[in-house]
């Protein structure tokens, strides 16, 4: 433990702490040298439900990674340099329909598999991976949602219900690593990460959990009401669903202006 963590207030330290331990019990027996800013992206996106907290996880991170470098002098380069902290205020962009197709197109099964649950559902990216074959009776998927700790029944639109129909069942799980587990979230990160580099400048910048907003505007963009789209996202309070509907009406409010302009 170094003389500048232990000089730090005890708060402060317990904030660390709450990085630092779930890191240390996942990662401890990882090689820091082998770490790539890949690692470091995906928890940082991981996160991005949360902005302050995913930012907060890069932060300590990133301490961490200094101090393997410059006191401990295990590594050369800190792979958490330079990447971008979300805000406060950072709101995810829904994907448009050409971002779609061209992640579908690039994008290998279980990215896509990924994609169709993400914008079917309108789950958070961490939430996915827990989805099993016995969660969804060819209508409803049961989704338990790690944020809350809620269970809700969304109703699946045709097209993901059509999609997991073609689906082989490979395991428990619908993202299965094998017979009974699930792929994590970084797996899955990472097959997003190369379809959405291969699918060119459309997706730039695109993060998976921009596939919720992408359910959540078009269920406001067909006139769901805020209930209607609470039953679907699980959000607690009317705020963001009004936020989606806000910005479905300036959508049509703009078609509808424009229309009258050029019927003149």
């Amino acid at each position: 433990m170094s003389r500048a963590f232990t000089s730090l207030a005890p708060g402060t330290r317990r904030k660390y702490d709450a990085v630092i331990d779930p890191l240390i019990e996942k990662n401890g027996d990882r090689d820091v040298c082998k770490v790539t800013r890949q690692d470091v992206r995906a928890i940082h996106e991981k996160y991005a439900a949360t902005p302050r907290k995913a930012d907060h996880y890069l932060q300590v991170i990133r301490l961490l990674l200094n101090f393997a470098k410059n006191e401990l002098e295990w590594i050369t380069t800190n792979p958490a340099e330079g990447i971008k902290v979300f805000g406060a205020q950072k709101e995810f962009e829904p994907w448009s329909e050409a971002a779609q197709d061209a992640f579908r197109s690039a994008a290998d099964p279980v990215a896509l598999t990924a994609m169709m649950l993400g914008t079917g559902t309108g789950q958070r990216p961490g939430d996915l991976c827990g989805m099993m074959w016995d969660h969804f009776d060819g209508d409803y998927m049961e989704v338990l949602q790690d944020k809350t700790q809620e269970r809700i029944s969304v109703y699946c639109p045709a097209r993901l219900r059509d999609y997991l129909d073609t689906l082989p069942k490979r395991g428990r799980y619908i993202l299965a690593r094998n017979l009974t587990e699930p792929l994590s979230y970084d797996a899955v990160y990472a097959r997003f990460k190369q379809a959405r580099e291969a699918a060119g400048p459309i997706c730039a910048g695109l993060v998976m959990h921009g596939w919720r907003y992408t359910a959540a505007v078009a269920l406001a963009e067909a006139g769901c009401s805020d209930a209607e789209i609470q039953s679907v996202t699980g959000h607690k309070t009317a705020a963001m669903a009004q936020k989606y509907r806000r910005r479905a009406g300036q959508k049509a409010l703009s078609k509808q202006a424009q229309s009258r302009r050029d019927s003149k």
